[in-house]
């Protein structure tokens, strides 16, 4: 239904085109007998009345069938003929808010006061909201307001949140010989907002004056009766005391009661209940005291400091009335209370532990030492069981234990055959699941087709290879009214109302079970690093139906998982929707036209043909070190129009939906990660498949920017993108480092990962992946004490080894936690609006990539990472410095030996400067290499 809702609204909007901007059921009225009549025909429609009346209802029933069909035809009945039905209805024109704004007001009768602040209240109000009906009513408020101000100058107050006025007053104090006056704040009766928007000014100010010489009479009236019944001697308060208390009293207090000074209070609180703390609060007295609670299946007891609130103002009173205090009541309720909470929160922690501690089989009473063991340590004086207490019990409690179960431990482990790879994920296998798999070309709607699936089902799960595209997926869900959560390594926006779960793919939760599981790009699982993660998903995903997208070459390799799996596989093939045109020859960079994305396959090269097509066009760039956010602004301008063209790595090839027509490659090769080659055909086809966006244009285009570059596109083009086949790279998981450094005895995350590499072994078409980057942040993670799990979560961090910058700032994350110390977030400074230079641009690319690695770390860390809240702010003000570094059109490069700024487009790695003091006279070239 969402798929049809939105096809239809695509529709409804084209149709305008035809009837001056107006929807078909108000443009098919200018439409003749004859052009309706020929409609029905063309629609196969021939039983029909002729009349204009008859054929015009007829017309309009048809396009309410949303589900019929019939209004694809009209569009193109309409569309075929090309004529416009023009609207005889003046339309309103589109004039500027202030303008406006300005002539609303010239229909009013305002003084220059109120035009102001009419021109100040709809100064942010879109110019078609703005009506007389809204500016009449803003003006009466307004008008309310100003009334009031004038009323508050003339009677010497203000008038408060409910309307009551409230104003200083002096009274006058007589007792134990002493005379004195003392300002107080009062408040006179509520004043109706209606009855001080209609009644005359002057009455009401003649009013309100009376209302406060009654209020202020009666408040001296009472001033002197309190005063009168006061206890004489009082058996709380000195005469001393009650005096300096009425004089230190503020103006205005949440109490009916003189206050008295915390001392005071503290000592006739003492008298009552021995040794006591108290702390003092506008509304309420906080008294700390000491208790005791023997622990169950213990011979102990525990003191702790019990917390008794007891509100101010009856606390006063009963002084101020010299009742007699009696606080064995509150203090028994208080005590029964706490002591319940604690004993509850104890009996949970127990029974947690207790999970642990299942193998060794052990009594109460021994369960509840053990737990003591730890707990007593870390119990706070208020006995609170918080949280985080409980996670550091539980981690101490499973430490001291970890020798009595080790063996009976490991044995449970093998016991699950954690060979078979498919037995670790329970719930997927106690699932009868279904396998889809939708392949096709790019650009062949196979994808959109699953997500429609997705929205249909009553619970599900969206799989992205990318952060970007998990947001997408995300926003896509919620735009259509589907209650989502956004999972990522370093953002989750979580809904308790959520159905669905937008996630990148190696954040999903496997015990979460779901309706329909979409895998995106599911041809990764080809991927030399990240490849696991898809063979993950697809073995573990606990849904009743995966439904896997990707390209044809994918095709055999789920295949071989399904039958590895014995679950059922269906596979839908698509076509790609509009042609895509290989172009005969090279295109001048002169020659290159809007709507084209150049594609390189570096930073660097990007950069560089920026430079270079600035000069005859606006450009959005495009490429893996760029943040999300930066990358998905970038291919906003270029989407909306604000720039012309895209240059781009191989980025764009991954789900970003970009209206590009034309498909240029400024070289065929790439490095891998291991060799520089030539593109391979399924590199060539997802890059190629990005240009003719359906809807947007009807071909695509696919050249180059050079003949050599042209002949080798041309080479692989046609080609059959070499198949996926097993074994699949999988990914060693938590429990099979800590079952492999149990069984060596191993603290080492370096040695157990080099032990999984080179000696781990599956039952099924599976190997161990490639853990290269892994053990090389294995060494900098071991020079820490920290535990193995700490340690494996570390060295999954997204961390970009090849920067100084973020190592730098890893390792002092590393050494924050193993001291177990809180870790700040300090913004870095930036200098000006923008960079000048590519390096000044790449240091900025580097810190939003550490802010990246410091939100990915505060979720598996979240006790120590504690400005998460400054480092996503920073993280925006860091990605709208590099979006104005990419809108510059030159970025100026810096000579390699002293960093002087070099010209723009300079071809030389030094400037002349350097070369002369250095090179000179030795047979070298200013580009720093030998003459021959």
């Amino acid at each position: 239904m969402a798929k049809k809702n939105k096809k239809n609204s695509k529709i409804n909007q084209k149709i305008r085109k035809y009837f001056d901007d107006d929807p078909f059921d108000v443009g098919v009225e200018r439409v003749s007998a004859h052009t309706l009549s020929e409609m029905f025909a063309t629609l196969g429609i021939y039983d029909i009345d002729q009349s204009k009346d008859m054929l015009t209802k007829m017309a309009r029933m048809l396009w309410s069938e949303a589900d019929s069909g019939f209004r694809s035809d009209i569009l193109r009945f309409f569309a075929s003929d090309g004529r416009v039905y023009k609207s005889t209805t003046p339309k309103e024109p589109n004039i500027d808010r202030e303008d406006k704004i300005e002539t609303l007001i010239g229909e009013l009768d305002v003084t220059h006061e109120e035009a102001a602040l009419l021109h100040e209240a709809f100064a942010d109000v879109r110019s078609k909201k703005i009506t007389i009906e809204k500016m009449e009513s803003k003006l009466r408020h307004i008008r309310y307001n100003l009334k009031k101000e004038r009323i508050e100058r003339k009677v010497d107050g203000v008038f408060d949140i409910d309307d009551s006025l409230e104003f200083n007053a002096s009274f006058h104090y007589v007792l134990y010989g002493q005379s004195f006056h003392k300002i107080l704040t009062l408040n006179t009766k509520v004043y109706e907002y209606e009855y001080l928007q209609d009644c005359d000014e002057a009455q009401l100010v003649e009013e309100i004056l009376e209302e406060k010489e009654r209020v202020i009479a009666k408040k001296q009236q009472e001033i002197e009766i309190f005063i009168k019944n006061l206890a004489d001697p009082h058996p709380y308060l000195t005469q001393k005391e009650i005096a300096g208390a009425l004089r230190a009293t503020p103006p205005k207090t949440k109490v009916s009661y003189p206050l008295l000074k915390e001392g005071i209070l503290s000592s006739i609180i003492a008298g009552e209940l021995g040794d006591v703390e108290i702390e003092l609060h506008d509304e309420e007295l906080l008294v700390r005291m000491k208790e005791n609670l023997k622990l169950p299946y213990a011979e102990i007891s525990q003191e702790y400091i019990l917390e008794l609130h007891v509100e101010l103002n009856s606390l006063l009173e009963n002084i101020w009335e010299a009742n007699e205090l009696d606080f064995s009541g509150a203090v028994n309720e208080s005590k029964r209370e706490h002591e319940e909470q604690f004993l509850s929160d104890l009996q949970t922690l127990a029974e947690e532990c207790g999970t642990y501690a299942t193998l060794l089989h052990l009594s109460k009473e021994a369960l509840y030492t053990k737990v003591y063991e730890v707990l007593l340590e870390l119990l706070p004086a208020s006995l609170v069981i918080s949280p985080k207490i409980t996670r550091k019990c539980v981690r101490r409690f499973v430490h001291n234990i970890h020798d009595e179960i080790l063996k009976k431990q490991r044995y449970e482990l093998l016991a699950r055959t954690i060979r078979d790879f498919k037995n670790l994920f329970p719930t997927a296998r106690d699932m009868r699941r279904k396998l889809t798999l939708h392949i096709g070309p790019t650009n062949s709607g196979k994808t959109y087709q699953a997500m429609q699936k997705l929205k249909s089902a009553d619970t599900g799960y969206y799989l992205a290879p990318l952060r970007l595209l998990a947001l997408e997926g995300y926003e896509d869900l919620i735009e259509s009214g589907i209650e989502a959560s956004l999972i990522t390594g370093e953002e989750q926006i979580v809904s308790e109302e959520a159905t669905h779960i937008s996630s990148t793919i190696e954040m999903i939760n496997f015990d979460v079970d779901v309706d329909v599981c979409v895998i995106d790009e599911v041809q990764m699982l080809d991927d030399r690093d990240r490849g696991w993660a898809w063979a993950n998903a697809i073995i573990g995903a606990p849904a009743k139906e995966i439904i896997m997208t990707g390209s044809p070459n994918v095709k055999e390799a789920v295949v071989a998982l399904a039958k590895y799996l014995g679950e059922e596989l269906e596979i839908i093939e698509f076509e790609r929707k509009n042609p895509l045109t290989l172009l005969d020859v090279s295109t001048h960079e002169k020659d290159v036209q809007n709507g084209t994305a150049i594609i390189a396959f570096s930073r660097r090269d990007v950069l560089k043909l920026k430079q270079n097509f600035s000069k005859y066009f606006s450009v959005s760039v495009v490429y893996g070190n760029l943040s999300p956010e930066v990358r998905r602004e970038e291919a906003r301008r270029f989407r909306a129009g604000e720039t012309q063209i895209l240059i781009a790595t191989d980025a764009i090839a991954m789900g970003l939906n970009l209206p590009i027509k034309t498909i240029l490659f400024s070289k065929a090769q790439k490095f891998d990660g291991v060799n520089d080659r030539n593109l391979l055909p399924c590199e060539i086809h997802q890059i190629s498949g990005r240009a003719g966006r359906y809807g947007l244009h009807e071909n695509g285009y696919v050249g180059a920017l050079s003949g050599d570059v042209l002949n080798i596109i041309k080479k692989n083009f046609y080609k059959e993108a070499k198949s996926i086949t097993i074994p699949f790279k999988v990914m060693a998981n938590l429990e099979h480092i800590k079952l492999v450094g149990s069984i060596l005895e191993e603290n080492s995350l370096h040695e157990i990962l080099k032990f999984f590499a080179k000696n781990m072994e599956f039952d099924g078409p599976f190997i161990a992946t490639n853990l290269d980057d892994m053990l090389e942040v294995s060494v900098l993670v071991d020079q820490y004490d920290l535990d193995i799990a700490a340690k494996y979560h570390l060295a999954c961090a997204p961390l970009t080894l090849k920067s100084p910058y973020i190592v730098a700032a890893y390792e002092s994350y590393l050494g924050a936690l193993e001291k177990k110390m809180p870790i700040s977030y300090t913004p870095p400074p930036l200098q000006g609006s923008c960079a000048q230079t590519a390096d000044e641009l790449l240091r900025a690319e580097d810190m939003v990539k550490e802010i990246s690695l410091y939100l990915w770390l505060s979720y598996r860390f979240g006790d120590y990472f504690v400005d998460v809240n400054k480092a996503r702010a920073t993280r925006g003000v860091l990605n709208k410095f590099i979006e104005n570094s990419l809108q510059q059109n030159q970025l100026a490069t810096k000579c390699r030996m002293c960093g002087a700024p070099l010209p723009l487009n300079s071809t030389y790695g030094i400037c002349q400067a350097c070369f002369k003091k250095n090179y000179a006279g030795r047979g070298v070239s200013s580009r720093g290499y030998r003459k021959r």
